[in-house]
């Protein structure tokens, strides 16, 4: 028996689309077809489900899938299709959205296409081993399964549609296995996502792509809980090509990377499943990316403030980026090499990415006491010197207050004495606050004050 469904409406959103014209009321178009300025985008979820059975009619395999469906519907909750686009604005209304439409729900149904050609494959062959062994093998009523269950909708504001979802199957044998599922795509566009097609071409400030980014903000979480000790030993291999070997979608919060039994632990250990915050990874996006995940102003201030952590570290902590053969030259005595800083070629350009994140004043009062830069034939050089860090601070963690177009970062930091007995840091109680004060100016937290403690 099959069976189709619709079980949930949820995620929606106003998305008005190209105004069209309305007619007097009481006229003749009032009773007609609702106009596309109205429609907005919502997801269902649709259910398929279907049971193989012996002869006998003893049941072999069952299958049951969710999956979901994008639909226009007006203001007033009504169902809108092409038709009706076609009657009321004579087939010209907003055609990227039926696009849209079509593109996301014939790939759904690809989907069902490959999960029913699995299930009829494995039904296949629990016929022949059910002819072979009689009823030892389903014996009080256990059967085959494969199901397929949504496990997040996400939907940004007419922009982006992230769906998680969850594949289990019974196929006999000691457990049953479960893989992840994941689709991103774009309203906008009417294409599904890749993590390349997020990525800016230039990467972040320190030179990182948007992969890399997300790749370490993973591998800090696996060190900071000591996680590793129950991977594969060769698990860093298969982290680093996690766009391919993870599913990926968004939340409200930043990205869900979950990789699968076996993939870099045993089965035992279940799915690893890593948050990555969006200020992690907002530096690296595109700028169109940008636009459609609809990140929180929280997630950017706290994506700047990462950013001026960098730039303060290159005039007090660290080496700006040289690139792999920098030129050198020699300015009184100290060998200063070119810069290799995305978009800075010139000491004005380095002033203005200075002051994108920080107060002019403070940024100049940096640039008076150090020597860190200077600028030849036109070009952008930097001094090496570097320092260590301090060891003491084992953990930090940030919060923001926004008061409007003005705010502050508190950074919590934890300290920890060595203890010679683990050969590790471990808390002693200590903590420490530190404000950075921050006002919004051209979409960038620009801060007044940066007492940085390392």
């Amino acid at each position: 028996m099959k069976k189709w469904m619709t079980l949930l409406l949820c995620c929606v959103l106003a998305l008005n689309l190209t105004a069209c014209g309305a007619g007097a009321p009481g006229g003749p178009e009032d009773n007609a077809p609702p106009q596309a300025s109205a429609l907005h985008f919502e997801v269902a979820t649709q259910v398929y489900e279907n049971e193989y059975k012996a002869d006998d009619g003893t049941v072999l395999l069952a299958e049951r899938y969710e999956l979901p469906v994008l639909e226009l519907r007006t203001e007033d909750g009504e169902l809108y299709t092409l038709a009706e686009n076609v009657m009321a604005n004579g087939g010209t209304g907003n055609p990227a959205q039926f696009t849209a439409q079509n593109a996301f729900n014939t790939e759904m149904n690809n989907v069902l296409a490959g999960l029913e050609s699995e299930a009829a494959q494995m039904a296949a062959e629990a016929k022949e081993l059910y002819a072979e062994n009689g009823t030892s093998v389903f014996l009080n009523g256990s059967y085959w399964t494969n199901e397929l269950s949504l496990t997040q909708t996400y939907m940004t504001e007419g922009k982006l549609l992230s769906i998680a979802a969850e594949n289990y199957t019974y196929y006999g044998g000691v457990h049953p296995n479960s893989a992840t599922r994941a689709w991103s795509f774009d309203l906008t566009t009417g294409e599904f996502l890749t993590l390349d097609a997020l990525a800016s071409e230039e990467g972040n400030l320190q030179g990182n792509s948007l992969q890399e980014s997300i790749y370490w903000n993973i591998y800090e979480q696996i060190a900071q809980k000591g996680l590793s000790e129950g991977y594969f030993d060769d698990y860093d291999s298969y982290l680093q090509d996690f766009p391919t070997l993870a599913t990926l979608n968004f939340t409200e919060n930043g990205l869900t990377v979950t990789f699968d039994q076996y993939v870099i632990a045993p089965y035992a250990a279940g799915p690893q499943v890593f948050s990555v915050p969006y200020s992690e990874f907002y530096n690296a996006l595109s700028e169109h990316a940008k636009t459609i995940l609809s990140v929180s102003q929280e997630q950017t201030v706290l994506a700047d403030f990462d950013t001026a952590i960098t730039l303060w570290a290159w005039f007090f902590m660290n080496t700006p980026p040289i690139g792999d053969a920098p030129d050198e030259t020699e300015i009184n005595g100290y060998t200063y090499y070119s810069a290799a800083i995305p978009g800075v070629s010139t000491l004005e350009d380095m002033h203005d990415l200075m002051y994108r994140y920080f107060d002019k004043a403070l940024a100049d009062q940096w640039f008076e006491e150090s020597d860190r830069y200077a600028e030849v034939n036109g070009r952008l050089y930097v001094l090496s010197a570097d320092r260590g860090s301090d060891d003491s601070v084992i953990d930090e963690t940030h919060s923001v207050t926004l008061d409007g177009e003005s705010g502050t970062v508190t950074q919590t930091i934890t300290y920890g004495d060595w203890d010679e007995a683990s050969q590790s840091w471990t808390p002693n109680g200590e903590e420490e606050n530190f404000e950075y004060p921050f006002t919004i100016v051209g979409g960038h937290a620009v801060f007044s004050a940066f007492p940085c403690p390392y």
